[in-house]
């Protein structure tokens, strides 16, 4: 049987730690590892922190962050991971996900803090669809 083809990073590689809020209020911390070859593509999601330890919640990202980066690494963009995730009418009529699955794939679409000099120094955009639907909807806003 063939494996699908998974690129595999190096043992040290650009990251970014990001503090998210969930719909629901709740904060956490993912860091987000790049592949130094496409320093704006994401490759990697970890759960740094945020919900109480060894709470069945906390095993559930940390579970969600191991199967967005093998999808990641198997060459899958984090935007078309988040534009195939559920989402539901919130109370104030927005939109929102339908579950952390989601709110974890918009967290990794957000583009890196260092994308703007990356592509003014390279002039290579790499992943210009890299934001999700609700952040291209809120732009266009």
């Amino acid at each position: 049987m063939n494996k699908p083809a998974r690129k595999v990073l190096p043992d040290r590689r650009l990251a970014e730690t990001r503090r998210v809020e969930t719909p629901q209020g709740h904060t956490a911390f993912v860091t987000i590892g790049y592949d130094p070859a496409s320093p704006i593509k994401p490759r990697e999601v970890f759960y740094s922190g945020g919900f109480r330890s060894g709470s069945d919640l906390e095993y559930h990202l940390h579970d969600l962050c191991v199967l967005i980066s093998l999808l990641l690494q198997h060459g899958v963009a984090a935007s078309f991971l988040s534009r195939s995730i559920a989402r539901k009418t919130s109370a104030l009529g927005g939109e929102e996900y339908a579950s952390l699955a989601g709110w974890l794939v918009d967290a990794v679409s957000i583009p890196p803090s260092w994308t703007d000099e990356y592509v003014a120094a390279t002039g290579d955009e790499q992943n210009p669809s890299n934001s999700s639907p609700t952040q291209a909807k809120e732009k266009s806003e």
